[in-house]
């Protein structure tokens, strides 16, 4: 059972933020915009209702700009993707993978305690995380081919609680940056995850990790 929510986030584990920039770095440049698994995270919560307890469902999950950036970053990603749409969606998308190349840089560049994603708003998802905001994020990396730094083993739960935006300056933000890659999108929410505590589940494990 999920622990009770505080409503105090705390920040990421610094590797953790690390690695998240890295692998969004490697999207950009080697992937041309195809996610890597280890930015889709499961995501567990309480089910409402009768039937089985919980619910898991897998998302994309995304980086906020720091706090001090997120108004200018947003006007950014607005612009380009306006700017360029007489081009058509396939210029707009060329142009915001060319953008994100120089964008995931450094974790001093992004909000410490969250991470993102956008849904539609009727998705079960969406609704269980109305009924109760506390949930996990749970990363899971196993590739035998892969040992590389991004690539290597790594199984990680992540607790804390959603906060569901249909509005406002994170929303914004998202939304944008969603809209270079698939376009503007309506009756969509954006789901704000807020960092409480972190653990290594690797063979069984729950230890905690020090943020």
């Amino acid at each position: 059972m999920f622990r009770r929510a505080s409503g105090r986030p705390r920040p990421l584990p610094r590797e953790f933020l690390d690695w998240q920039v890295a692998l969004r770095r490697h999207t950009m440049e080697e992937r041309h915009g195809a996610p890597h698994a280890g930015v889709a995270p499961l995501v567990t919560v309480h089910r409402p209702g009768p039937g089985p307890g919980f619910l898991s469902s897998s998302v994309i999950c995304g980086l906020l700009p720091h706090p001090e950036q997120l108004a200018r970053k947003t006007e950014e990603f607005r612009s380009l993707y306006e700017s360029g749409l007489e081009a058509g969606a396939r210029a707009v998308y060329d142009r915001g993978i060319q953008y994100f190349r120089d964008y995931y840089r450094s974790a001093d560049d992004f909000d410490p305690d969250s991470l993102t994603t956008l849904l539609p708003e009727k998705t079960p998802l969406a609704e269980a995380l109305r009924a109760d905001p506390r949930c996990a994020l749970v990363f899971f990396v196993f590739d035998l081919t892969d040992r590389s730094e991004i690539g290597r083993l790594r199984c990680l739960q992540l607790d804390g609680f959603a906060e569901l935006l249909d509005a406002g300056p994170v929303y914004d933000n998202v939304l944008w940056h969603n809209a270079l890659f698939h376009g503007v999108v309506d009756d969509h929410v954006v789901i704000r995850f807020r960092h409480e505590a972190s653990f290594d589940t690797r063979f069984g494990a729950m230890e905690p990790i020090v943020s």
